[in-house]
């Protein structure tokens, strides 16, 4: 409400909190500064990460306390035999989720229930057959990543972090294994190594991807505010 020009992105697990603050400028993260220390002190999070980036500040917080907030949407969702899709968006003013509704009434009293904590705006509705269920589930991280070893996972966050992977690259290999500390050709290894294990694990999900990718999609969609 104070900071209605940061974006607030949050994925949490119930016990590993990700939040990113993308800022307009570097005054914006300045002013935010004690009130993001302040709200990390009643969630009575520990900062694990952080990582500032082009604008985008991101942390990781051991230790989620997201049952704290009441009235918690979360719960209403869940409450009503929905399920809500991560991440959750703040900005502006506003609260944003992805949420899937098995039945019409249950979906009807959640938008009920959430009408009384504040208004609510459906920003997009969209109904899914039953076979297309499957493209709105999120990929478990620890299937994909739990292969990875640490130095991988370091060379990989470091080639992001670093425009590796921009068009056009703003770093090579050389420049970051440099700033690792590390020979350009262990770094290499563990970046190739960490590709190939991520590849590999969202294999199925490519595939499943490709085998409806020329499916006709005749589903009805709607639009509102």
């Amino acid at each position: 409400m104070k900071n209605p020009d940061v974006r607030v992105v949050e994925w949490c697990n119930n016990r590993i909190h990700v939040m990113e603050l993308d800022c307009p400028d570097i005054e914006s993260f300045t002013r935010i500064e004690k009130d993001l220390s302040d709200l990390l002190l009643w969630k009575g999070g520990k900062v694990l990460k952080k990582n500032f980036l082009d604008r985008n500040l991101q942390l990781i917080l051991k230790t989620c306390c997201c049952s704290k907030i009441l009235p918690n949407i979360t719960d209403v969702v869940e409450k009503n035999s929905c399920l809500e899709i991560p991440p959750e968006t703040f900005h502006g003013g506003w609260e944003e989720y992805r949420v899937i509704g098995f039945r019409e009434r249950d979906y009807k009293r959640m938008f009920q229930e959430l009408s009384k904590l504040g208004p609510v705006q459906i920003l997009a509705k969209r109904a899914f057959p039953e076979k297309s269920l499957r493209d709105t589930f999120a990929i478990s991280m620890s299937s994909v990543f739990s292969e990875l070893t640490e130095k991988q996972v370091n060379s990989i966050v470091a080639a992001l972090e670093y425009g590796y992977y921009q068009i056009p690259k703003k770093a090579t290999a050389e420049e970051i294994a440099l700033k690792q500390h590390t020979p350009r050709t262990t770094f290499e290894e563990h970046l190739r190594k960490a590709e190939s294990k991520i590849l590999r694990s969202i294999a199925p999900y490519v595939r499943m991807y490709a085998s409806s990718a020329h499916e006709p999609e005749n589903i009805p969609r709607i639009a509102a505010r």
